[in-house]
């Protein structure tokens, strides 16, 4: 596998996003770090499509974000934590009245990362984090991970990665 040089294209910030994705593990007992640095990828990889979609033409940002959304409703959400992050609380009253202070939170439930002690030994090391939820602005509760899990195939799809 050859070394990054430049995020420059959407493949490379997906690949990011997918960097980010597995980093979970570093995040420990910040999980909801965790959540904003992987939606906000997701959802800003939206504008690198359009722009790459468009050619040399102004790209068209809101018909492919709609497209997108229709596809995957978990990137609608990425949208609420990106822009939640960005705004506090969201007065744009397409987003509304999501508010990442009260519809991101971190749970007393645990979530398990599990990952080999010695890579090809049979034996698997778990780490529990704490399990995030989101809530979004048709008040639907989401597992991040779950969420997250099914924007990562949603993109691999419409970028024609397969898994990686």
């Amino acid at each position: 596998m050859s070394k990054q040089r430049s995020i420059d294209n959407p493949e490379a910030l997906f690949r990011k996003l997918e960097r980010s994705f597995y980093r979970r593990e570093a995040y420990g007992d910040n999980q909801i770090d965790w959540v904003f640095d992987v939606a906000v990828t997701a959802w800003h990889l939206v504008d690198w499509v359009a722009r790459e979609r468009s050619g040399h033409q102004a790209p068209a940002v809101q018909a492919t974000q709609d497209q997108l959304k229709a596809r995957c409703a978990e990137l609608a959400v990425c949208e609420q934590v990106c822009n939640g992050a960005k705004h506090f609380i969201l007065d744009n009253p397409k987003l509304a009245p999501f508010s990442v202070a009260g519809d991101v939170r971190a749970t007393d439930d645990r979530i398990g990362i599990s990952r080999d002690v010695v890579p090809g030994v049979e034996s698997v090391d778990v780490i529990l984090t704490p399990l995030v939820r989101i809530t979004d602005r048709d008040g639907q509760t989401w597992e991040a991970i779950d969420l997250f899990h099914k924007v990562l195939a949603s993109w691999r799809a419409e970028l024609g990665l397969g898994n990686s």
